[in-house]
């Protein structure tokens, strides 16, 4: 699997790369942002990269309609009519992985409806895969909610997007589930505005799971799974914490979550600096974070409140990028060196955002986890996670936690996944799921 990931980051970077003089060309009649970009580099001493074009200036040249150019993602009128995890609408899409289809799947898409963190209607999407291939286990055909790490701020960026564009970047890791004979629901849980790790994403989650199982794909008695890694991990997190109080009639038997940034206020010390040489490339974990969560609360996070006009150029050259792009522009361009005051963190406003966006301060998670973290993670440390670990413990939570040694952000993924996979499989064909480790 190790091979295919990176030959999808090669093949991402090369295509971004190659086609930068047409795609710069494009971004410079559509950007509002030119004038910004003319200071660039904004500063010379840090990251010495040209200023890229953005995945969503190459997904123009695939022949799949963008989101924003999409009405089949329009909001219904009628919307508050809908309850939660009510279907809107659906449709059958072809998946492709670099312009070939998928093996043999039936793929459906399911417009529905959600909340933000504030419980104000949204509406957002899930693909559904059904492979042609029987389940052979006691139960009906599971469903396994995957969550992918979007880590985009483009709607371009979300699954649903990119499984029909051939460029969804965890096609290898659904593809195992599906070869077991579950179905797989991909939720856009950053939503049509692409916020990012914030409380919302459980409830996108869980609201695609309840849409997956009213949408007459022979899914309605299913037991349901959860997986998810990193910006994944975030929503598998925040999906565990909020089923007892938001969608208790969901049959989940099992949430497996890894490398998950769960402790905003950890999260925060760490992405104002990582640190030189190697470590720096994780810089861009606080911009990506920062201007998502920017948008699920405008009024507790104005961003030009805090950054200076550097950094409000940095923002409006990210804030239409997926990851890969992303991670390329953002790497070794600290935080801290474009706030207006260095202390900028400790106000009270995000402060409190802070405490809200943080697992392990509600609801005690009812369903059985297992959660894995690399102890020498450079992108997302491992202090992000243990205070959680701590909380959930300390509430009883029914949580097996392992430590992943001497490996970074991906190849602690790789570690876990195949155990956490087997692990799923057992607990939805009805295995115990094992001692705790609190």
């Amino acid at each position: 699997m190790i091979p295919v990931r990176c030959a999808l980051f090669a093949v991402g970077f090369a295509l971004t790369v190659s086609l930068a003089v047409a795609a710069t060309a494009t971004a410079e009649a559509d950007s509002p942002n030119t004038g910004p970009q003319a200071t660039w580099p904004i500063r010379p001493d840090e990251n010495q990269l040209p200023q890229l074009p953005s995945e969503t200036d190459i997904y123009r040249f695939i022949p799949v309609p963008m989101p924003a150019d999409d009405h089949w993602y329009d909001d219904p009128d009628d919307l508050d009519r809908y309850a939660n995890g009510d279907v809107i609408r659906k449709r059958v899409v072809t998946s492709y992985l670099l312009g070939v289809p998928w093996p043999p799947v039936h793929t459906e898409q399911i417009l529905y409806r959600s909340t933000d963190s504030r419980d104000r209607p949204i509406v957002t999407a899930t693909t559904v895969m059904i492979p042609g291939i029987p389940w052979l286990g006691p139960s009906p055909r599971p469903v396994i909610s995957y969550q992918e790490a979007i880590d985009g701020l483009d709607p371009a960026c979300n699954p649903s997007h990119t499984v029909r564009a051939g460029t969804m970047k965890e096609t290898q890791l659904l593809l195992q589930f599906l070869g077991e004979g579950m179905a797989v629901t991909i939720p856009d849980f950053n939503g049509k505005t692409s916020t990012a790790l914030a409380p919302s994403e459980g409830h996108m989650v869980l609201d695609g799971v309840r849409a997956t199982r009213r949408a007459g794909l022979g899914l309605a008695d299913s037991p349901i799974g959860l997986w998810g890694y990193s910006g994944g991990g975030s929503a598998t997190g925040w999906a565990a914490e909020l089923h007892r109080g938001y969608a208790p009639e969901l049959p989940i038997k099992g949430s497996a979550q890894g490398g998950v940034p769960g402790d905003k206020h950890a999260m925060t010390l760490f992405a104002m600096d990582a640190g030189p040489g190697i470590a720096g490339q994780a810089d861009f974990v606080g911009w990506i974070w920062l201007i998502g969560l920017s948008r699920e609360f405008p009024d507790l996070l104005p961003l030009d409140k805090f950054l200076t006009a550097d950094g409000m150029t940095m923002v409006h050259d990210i804030e239409r990028r997926c990851l890969y792009t992303a991670a390329a522009t953002g790497a070794w361009r600290p935080l801290k060196n474009y706030l207006k005051d260095p202390k900028a963190f400790l106000d009270p406003d995000i402060q409190n955002v802070l405490h809200r966006d943080s697992l392990g301060y509600g609801d005690t998670p009812d369903v059985p986890i297992a959660m894995w973290h690399s102890t020498t993670d450079p992108i997302i440390p491992i202090a992000a996670i243990e205070p959680v670990v701590q909380r959930y413990c300390a509430a009883g939570a029914n949580l097996r936690f392992f430590r992943v040694p001497a490996s970074e952000h991906i190849s602690a993924e790789l570690i876990g996944y195949e155990p956490s996979l087997l692990w799923l499989t057992a607990v939805l064909a009805g295995a115990d799921p094992g001692p705790t480790t609190c």
